[in-house]
């Protein structure tokens, strides 16, 4: 009875080290050589940072920047509002501007 013993305790330690070794692996991709990957650990800008490409160009910016959706958005509520919203939207831009890129370019990277 006791070789028994001793040979389930043998079974028990190797399927130990197995498991061990198999939860000790890391899942995911391993992205170390990534140049991008420091773009999502960076600290967020700023809250309202003046950018004075933006403030002074207002939703061209966001054209020469590649950002097409926010700027046909500040472009509709332009022409929606008959210009009455210009100030609005160029201040808005001025201000948000930094904060729209980063989310565009951690956007363009994230899969889902």
């Amino acid at each position: 009875m006791g070789r028994l013993w001793q040979g389930v305790r043998g079974v028990l330690r190797s399927l130990g080290r197995e498991v061990q070794w198999f939860l000790n692996l890391e899942v995911g991709i391993d992205r170390k050589d990534d140049p991008l990957a420091a773009l999502y650990h960076q600290p967020l800008p700023p809250r309202l940072h003046v950018n004075w490409w933006a403030l002074l160009l207002g939703p061209c910016w966001y054209l020469a920047k590649g950002l097409w959706v926010y700027a046909s958005i500040l472009f509709t509520i332009v022409f929606l509002s008959g210009g009455i919203l210009i100030p609005f939207v160029w201040l808005y831009a001025g201000l948000k501007a930094e904060e729209d890129l980063l989310d565009a370019r951690i956007a363009r990277r994230s899969y889902y």
